[in-house]
């Protein structure tokens, strides 16, 4: 292995906070190597997906076209549920630095439902009802049998138990390697926040052509397309797997086309504020251990 194109910063999540537009912003910088695609989920083996997940050798690859860019990162959302990819991380990588991005828990969860409905991780469409399927789904239950993302990220409260998660990775790298940023912070001032990680990470301070909002709310514009990238039939599978072999460059790339032609921006409908209301209540004193260990005050995600 060669030790030079060991990522040394990874964005750890967590999702729908933010962790797409970074990554976007990221790529234009010329000090920093990100690999082609985010989420390699290489760290969080602990989760369950329907597919492989890479090995070293595999994962490595991504990093193949280095160069000599200054900062080497991973983004992937996962590693900060996963119980063990802290940990995996940190022999890795002894010296790396992290970043975490945070949302208030109940507009985390409903980003997250409305996106697993849009790629057909979830066939719950009603957020109520997914949520209260969590126990359901921990004995196997109505699971999307097309689901891509692990199956605890359909466990929505878990995901949004950010206080454990966090300590791990402050307990593991040190305050001084940790960057815990809130969703809030990062859309009210984007270019303080996003200079600010570029000293974290060691490069120089220079912006992206432009702060556009990656990954924003969703819907699909053709199920025809949808059908074909979630349940591909088995005669083109065959036949792709030749012309676009799994985890290589064109398979990656057909994908990202067919899902970005696909999709068009669509403003999400507001949350029931009783239903806000009772999921903020029930989150209570996970955003009170939280405000403990980041040592800041949460109230704007209490209401």
């Amino acid at each position: 292995m060669n030790s030079i194109i060991k990522p040394g910063f990874f964005v750890v999540g967590a999702p729908k906070s933010g962790t797409t537009s970074l990554y976007e912003y990221l790529k234009q910088h010329p000090q920093v190597y990100l690999p082609r695609i985010k989420e390699l989920n290489f760290f969080c083996t602990d989760l369950h997906f329907r597919f492989p997940l890479l090995d070293e050798q595999k994962f490595l690859a991504y990093y193949k076209d280095y160069k000599n860019e200054i900062a080497i990162g991973e983004v992937s959302v996962w590693n900060l549920y996963s119980t063990i990819a802290a940990h995996q991380i940190q022999v890795f990588n002894p010296e790396a630095k992290i970043i975490i991005l945070l949302r208030n828990p109940v507009d985390m969860m409903y980003a997250l439902h409305s996106n697993h409905v849009f790629n057909d991780n979830e066939n719950i469409t009603d957020f109520e009802e997914a949520l209260n399927a969590q126990a359901e789904r921990k004995k196997g239950l109505r699971i999307s049998p097309a689901i891509k993302c692990p199956v605890e990220g359909l466990y929505y409260f878990d995901v949004a138990s950010y206080a454990l998660q966090v300590k791990k990775y402050l307990e593991l790298f040190g305050a001084e390697n940790v960057k815990v940023i809130l969703f809030d912070d990062f859309i009210a001032d984007t270019e303080i926040i996003y200079l600010d990680i570029l000293r974290f990470i060691g490069v120089d301070e220079m912006l992206p052509a432009a702060f556009k909002v990656y990954n924003a709310s969703k819907t699909i514009r053709s199920g025809f397309i949808r059908q074909l990238t979630v349940h591909t039939p088995s005669i083109i599978k065959k036949a792709g797997k030749w012309i676009f072999p799994h985890q290589s460059a064109r398979r990656d790339w057909l994908m990202y086309w067919l899902w970005k032609v696909n999709t068009k921006e669509r403003k999400r409908s507001a949350l029931n504020p009783v239903l806000r209301k009772k999921i903020s209540v029930m989150m209570k004193a996970e955003i009170d251990t939280l405000e403990k260990i980041l040592g800041r005050n949460l109230d704007q995600w209490r209401v």
